[in-house]
């Protein structure tokens, strides 16, 4: 009887197992890859959030497309995107009685918008905060109703769902930057283009975190709404978004960089393969994986996203940085400035960390044009290209670095077309005031965590001289109570005392 019903039991967990197929979720990011990704967010803390490079997918084809897995594993699967790093977000959806729904699906939009909203939640904070996108295609049969027999559209039953009340229940309007919010910028003289402060611009990613702070921008794709009702959601003529459109033309002239720069929000949804995603990031695009992923082969997606979400350092980098002085030796040590390591093989340019001492040319940017670069001719340490001295640079440029992808690839067209060939440059990054933290400015600039950082220092060093303290108080509370034999025998000793002094003699004795 006791084997029946262990058989019947692993039976019925297979069942279930199978009624409730899962996915394997993508395990989270290490602490490196996490100081990667910030480090790459505060160096475009100016850059405009139209220009940012946005790593989204296709969430229709890489999660909601398997009826086997049940609605919070698919959440949980989303929720794993987001922790490692990915930032937009196709959602397609159809409409089912008075509500939205996640097209072929039974996740319903507020579901939906609670899961996301708790990861904006949990990232709500200086360290961990960055800009998500939500771009909504809402199909045509949703609004109007299915297509009869003789392919006529029939009018749905129910009312059209108000997007913004579910929005207001799921979400809230404080994390979400509206359209209004943009033309509030606008008149303020705090949005910029590609050539500078523009009254049709978009703030800067710092002001948007921040000064705002806003974490989420909402599109419509298919421009189905009335936006007079939807006052959260921007329409499609903000984006460039093409689909599938591999064929587009690389770029060769800073002419045709700064085309591409003048065009907000460029998105690309198609297949890629890694080197596919990083070849279009590098271009300036923000890429939209639609590769069709099951729960069986969820986690390979993370290969394309290692090719995509960090662009700027190498693998395995930054690594954990120190600074000391061998032993036994003259030579100064500080793992805390980053190089440029540039391969004219294929190409190719990534960050890693360097010793500050060592003598490397640098790079110097053109004031403030994004894509004029120049690479000194005398080499040096790190400190010697301070903001404060720009004699290495030449004139009308400085010490710099490039802040997005589409720089980094005009600062390779720029190496590809000199007689530069495998070569190391210092780059303006580095984490010398607070060891791990990475920042832009030269080698006098502050980490913007360094109150955090020094809070956590202070609660240490504060922690033994509390606790010692707190056990001399008790110590001393204790002996207070405790009756301390002198004490109990203090009557005794005063009345021999007064016996003593009345035998005395008065006077000076002869």
């Amino acid at each position: 009887m006791t084997s029946f019903a262990t058989l019947f039991f692993v039976w019925m967990a297979l069942l279930l197992r199978i009624a409730h197929a899962s996915f394997d979720i993508l395990p989270s990011l290490s602490g490196q890859e996490q100081m990667a990704i910030r480090s790459q967010r505060d160096l475009m803390s100016n850059v405009t959030i139209d220009q940012l490079p946005l790593v989204g997918v296709n969430l229709r084809n890489v999660i909601f497309n398997d009826e086997s897995v049940n609605d919070t594993e698919s959440l949980e699967a989303f929720q794993s995107l987001m922790q490692n790093g990915v930032q937009s977000f196709r959602l397609d959806l159809q409409q089912n009685d008075s509500v939205y729904n996640l097209a072929n699906t039974d996740i319903e939009l507020g579901t939906f918008l609670l899961a996301f909203e708790s990861f904006v939640n949990m990232t709500d904070d200086n360290l961990s905060a960055n800009i998500l996108t939500l771009h909504l295609n809402i199909s045509n049969a949703a609004l109007y109703g299915n297509s009869s027999s003789n392919g006529s559209v029939v009018p749905s039953s129910g009312s059209v769902p108000n997007i913004t009340y579910t929005l207001d229940q799921s979400m809230g309007r404080l994390r979400i930057y509206t359209p209004d919010d943009l033309r509030n910028d606008q008149l303020a003289g705090a949005t910029y283009d590609n050539s500078g402060l523009s009254s049709s611009g978009w703030p800067t990613l710092n002001n948007f975190l921040y000064s705002k702070r806003r974490r989420v921008v909402i599109t419509e794709l298919s421009n189905t709404l009335n936006y007079s009702e939807t006052p959260y959601i921007f329409d499609s003529s903000i984006l460039h978004y093409d689909v599938r459109n591999k064929t587009l033309e690389t770029p060769t002239t800073v002419a045709q960089l700064m085309n591409i720069s003048s065009i907000s929000w460029r998105y690309l949804e198609a297949d890629f393969t890694p080197a596919e995603i990083r070849e279009y990031t590098n271009m300036g695009f923000s890429p939209i994986i639609a590769n069709q992923y099951s729960k069986d082969n969820f986690t390979s997606i993370e290969t394309i996203l290692n090719h995509s979400v960090v662009w700027s350092w190498d693998t395995d980098q930054p690594v954990t940085t120190h600074t000391a002085t061998p032993k036994n030796s003259d030579s100064l040590v500080a793992y805390n400035c980053a190089v440029l390591k540039y391969t004219m093989s294929n190409h190719s340019a990534f960050w890693e960390v360097n010793n500050c001492y060592d003598k490397y040319q640098a790079l110097c940017r053109y004031t403030e044009r994004a894509y004029e670069w120049a690479v000194t001719e005398a080499s040096d340490t790190y400190f010697a290209f301070d903001r404060r001295s720009e004699s290495h640079c030449p004139d009308d440029y400085r010490f710099a670095l490039p802040r997005t992808p589409l720089e980094q690839f005009s600062l390779i067209m720029h190496l590809a077309n000199t007689t530069y060939q495998n070569i190391q440059i210092w780059v303006d990054m580095n984490s010398i005031a607070v060891s791990n933290c990475w920042v832009t400015g030269g080698p006098y600039a502050t980490c913007p965590y360094q109150k955090v950082v020094s809070r956590r220092n202070f609660v240490t060093m504060l922690t033994p001289v509390t606790v010692c303290c707190f056990f001399i108080l008790v110590l001393v509370s204790y002996l207070n109570l405790l009756r301390v034999p002198i004490h109990s025998n203090r009557k005794n000793w005063k009345r021999l005392l007064n016996e003593v002094s009345k035998s005395e003699l008065d006077g000076v004795p002869s």
